[in-house]
């Protein structure tokens, strides 16, 4: 009976001085909500296999870009289908680590 007092006291300090820690993200970046933005565009290249489509955009000054002509990665790659070369294009897209990849992309009307 002493020994099941004495594991039950242990157990309860164990558990007072080991309070769980709740993670904190807020000052992690995968935390926050990826920042979006929006650029017109014209398509240059479609790449269909690779899932990419190279655009000639206007600058997007949140970035400190400014225009010009480069490949973008395609979230989805069925959006590649609706797109022919020398179509005018709004976009959205995220920076993440790897770089920039669409999430939205269709001709302007």
């Amino acid at each position: 009976m002493k020994r099941f007092l004495m594991v039950i006291a242990a157990m309860a300090a164990f558990s007072i001085t080991t309070q769980p820690v709740l993670a904190d993200d807020s000052h992690h970046p995968k935390a926050e909500a990826q920042k979006s933005y929006a650029v017109k565009g014209e398509v240059v290249v479609v790449d269909k296999t690779a899932g990419k489509v190279k655009l000639k955009h206007e600058a997007v000054p949140e970035l400190d870009w400014p225009a010009m002509t480069m490949f973008f990665p395609v979230a989805d790659k069925a959006q590649l289908d609706t797109l022919e070369v020398g179509d005018q294009v709004n976009f959205e897209f995220v920076k993440n680590s790897n770089g920039p990849l669409i999430t939205q992309i269709k001709a302007a009307k």
